[in-house]
């Protein structure tokens, strides 16, 4: 009887319609991490980060931050004399490299460049025209190489003390403590991570995750509704073996729920290992790639890239295969599809914000629930409270519905 119900949940129209709905799903938002990413000032910092992997390996040790320095002073030196040979800068008065960038830092404001009035139009094309210059032996900007160093220089500069790093009111005592432990007695800033790659990661499974909502709102509840319509469910009650046709049918829409899961994490999962990310996977989770307007991107756990993957996926089985025990709950108390439409849609989007909530930034002091409860690994135990919780509706129904006779 399981089998049977087990192949109900695979039918080959919805399975094609679940099809189109990955593949548009796919194009719309999931390739953006393997065509799009990285883009525009982040292409730099992941080509440094790519370039120091190769030569130093996963961290750096105080003789490879004295090799980088001495590149940058090297790098600033040359655009220095750039300057003072370009005739615009002349006529600017000025001599060097920190001189520019003080410059057109004063002058051009940040903004869209169709808000510029005409002094401003006239600096940004004198800057560009200056940036021409500024091109090294092997026909690369300097400017976006000198940015990524300075970026650096300055992270490194909130890692000369832990009492300096910590001594703002973003951290709580106990934040510090552990922050202080991982970040300095560890020496865990020195991974070679490139910014935010975790966050994109995070946001792909998110999208996962979102994906998957929708999957499993179309294949798993509309074939035990339809047998409630079609009356087959008073048929099989009305048979010895039948009367634990709620069980099974729970039982077929649990393992149906997680082949799906599985299909599709494997299948998407996979294709991070195409990507040029994986030189990372064994890399620290933290890193000295961090901006100093996102203070709270640090994460207590002194994991590698990998395992914390491996946490985000377990998120995503808790978070799906709670959904799932919702949609059989709710497969079992609708008559008709309109009713189960009705209860699904606000369950659904629900879900996706509880999605939002529990991957973005996952385990990191950023995250959003973090910061409401300030719990360490919270993310893990709401996800797991939430399959509890989810899952205690069906099983309560089928306890209170068992010793009923649906033909009375």
């Amino acid at each position: 009887m399981f089998i049977a119900e087990l192949k109900k949940l695979f039918q080959p129209i919805l399975l094609l319609v679940a099809l189109l709905i990955t593949i548009v799903f796919y194009n719309q938002d999931l390739n953006f991490i393997h065509k799009f990413w990285p883009n525009g000032g982040m292409i730099p910092i992941y080509d440094y980060a790519s370039d120091w992997q190769n030569r130093f390996g996963q961290t750096l040790e105080d003789g490879e931050i004295a090799e980088i320095e001495a590149e940058y002073i090297t790098l600033v030196k040359q655009a220095d004399k750039i300057i003072s040979e370009n005739a615009i800068a002349q006529q600017l008065q000025l001599g060097n490299y920190a001189e520019f960038k003080f410059w057109y830092e004063e002058n051009i404001p940040n903004v869209a460049r169709s808000d510029l009035n005409g002094d401003e139009k006239e600096a940004v094309n004198q800057k560009e025209a200056i940036q021409q210059d500024l091109i090294d032996d092997a026909g690369h900007s300097m400017v976006s190489k000198i940015y990524v160093l300075d970026s650096l220089q300055s992270s490194m500069k909130q890692f000369d003390s832990s009492d300096l790093f910590l001594n703002n009111g973003h951290y709580t005592e106990k934040e510090r403590e552990k922050l202080s432990e991982n970040l300095f007695k560890e020496e865990g800033w020195r991974n070679v991570l490139p910014s935010y790659l975790t966050s994109t990661f995070a946001a792909y499974f998110e999208s996962i995750l979102v994906l998957l909502i929708f999957l499993l709102s179309l294949l798993i509840p509309s074939v035990f509704v339809k047998d409630r319509l079609l009356g087959v469910q008073k048929n099989q009650w009305s048979s010895h073996h039948g009367r634990n046709i709620l069980w099974t049918q729970l039982l077929s829409g649990m393992t149906a729920s997680f082949l799906l899961i599985t299909c599709v994490v494997g299948f998407f999962g996979s294709l991070l290992y195409l990507t040029d990310f994986t030189q990372y996977f064994s890399n620290g989770l933290n890193s000295f790639f961090v901006d100093n307007e996102e203070p709270l991107l640090f994460s207590f756990y002194p994991w590698t890239f990998d395992q914390w993957l491996v946490k985000v996926v377990l998120l995503v089985y808790l978070i799906g295969m709670a959904y799932s025990g919702i949609l059989l709950y709710l497969s079992q108390t609708s008559q008709h599809y309109l009713s189960l439409l009705m209860k699904v849609i606000p369950v659904a989007f629900i879900f996706i914000a509880i999605a939002n909530r529990v991957l973005k930034e996952a385990f990191y002091l950023k995250n959003a629930l973090y910061q409401w409860t300030r719990i360490p690994m919270v993310e893990l135990y709401a996800g797991i409270l939430l399959l509890v919780i989810s899952f205690s509706l069906p099983i309560i129904y089928c306890i209170r519905q068992q010793n009923k006779d649906l033909l009375s």
